[in-house]
């Protein structure tokens, strides 16, 4: 066909120069890096809301169990001292394994031994225990406190060492068996400040000293002038440490900034750790 003389030509739409191709793609990207970045972040906050509410769990559990107690006493059962090397090896985040058990009865279950903001704690447990057995699952009370018993292994005379290794630091005095001393006790261990933490819902140190802290430690640095290294609480991104839960007798909860947190006391063992919240 021909094309007649005098008719404009039909108007070719100008294309994308390769420059503006990468910038629109650059844009892109930064916008879903931002949307991804935000949802992590949201993600993240809702875990630590997830832990406080099990930390008000806790706090229920703990006051009904001193409720029952004839003395008005919080959960503090007994260790045996023949389980450590000595007094400096003890840590908050050892507790008689008779707590998981005793427990369940005032609503404690197993999610509650285990922060939301760490789910790679929970998934280490359950996936040693299929390790030992094929098809073993943490599902009761009873299984957690097996699990114990296998982590911790056996001390002197053979017989299972009478101790969990849990992700919190449980601050209640826990009183240890052949020995006049509880843990932890401010006349023993270093300690920032002198009153000790509540034993019974009405010890006046209860106001000030919580129960119960998401697993929290750091150090000093060379000098002991600067409290530095923090580790475990809530880390968003891996490895920087952003706040941690802290409980009190009557039930509430804070969520302190990592920049809020002070050394409280010192466990004394080879490498000594400074206790923080």
């Amino acid at each position: 066909m021909k094309v007649r003389e005098g008719l404009p030509l039909p108007k070719v739409p100008p294309a994308f120069t390769l420059i503006e191709l990468l910038v629109v793609i650059a844009i892109i990207g930064a916008l879903a890096a931002l949307l991804v970045g935000g949802l992590a972040a949201a993600q993240f906050r809702g875990r630590v809301t997830s832990c406080s509410n099990n930390f008000r769990q806790w706090g229920i559990a703990v006051n009904l169990y001193a409720a029952e107690d004839a003395a008005g006493r919080l959960p503090a059962y007994a260790m045996r001292v023949s389980d450590f090397n000595g007094y400096g090896d003890l840590l908050p985040w050892m507790v008689s394994r008779e707590m998981g058990t005793n427990l369940g009865r005032y609503g404690m279950t197993v999610p509650l031994w285990f922060c939301p903001a760490r789910p790679f704690e929970l998934q280490r447990v359950q996936d040693n225990m299929n390790g030992i057995r094929s098809g073993w699952t943490l599902n009761t009370l009873e299984d957690l406190t097996k699990y114990w018993e296998w982590e911790t292994g056996k001390g002197l005379h053979g017989r299972p060492r009478s101790f969990a290794v849990i992700n919190y630091n449980w601050l209640v005095p826990r009183p240890l068996i052949d020995s006049g001393n509880v843990y932890p006790d401010p006349k023993v261990v270093r300690s920032r400040i002198p009153d000790g933490w509540p034993r019974k819902l009405e010890d006046p140190s209860a106001a000030v000293q919580p129960i119960m802290t998401d697993q929290t430690f750091g150090g000093w640095n060379a000098d002991k002038t600067v409290f530095e290294g923090f580790a475990g609480g809530h880390q968003f991104p891996k490895y920087s440490m952003r706040n941690i839960n802290v409980l009190f007798v009557d039930g509430h909860v804070e969520t302190r900034s990592a920049g809020k947190l002070q050394w409280q006391f010192e466990a004394q063992g080879s490498i000594p750790i400074q206790i923080v919240y």
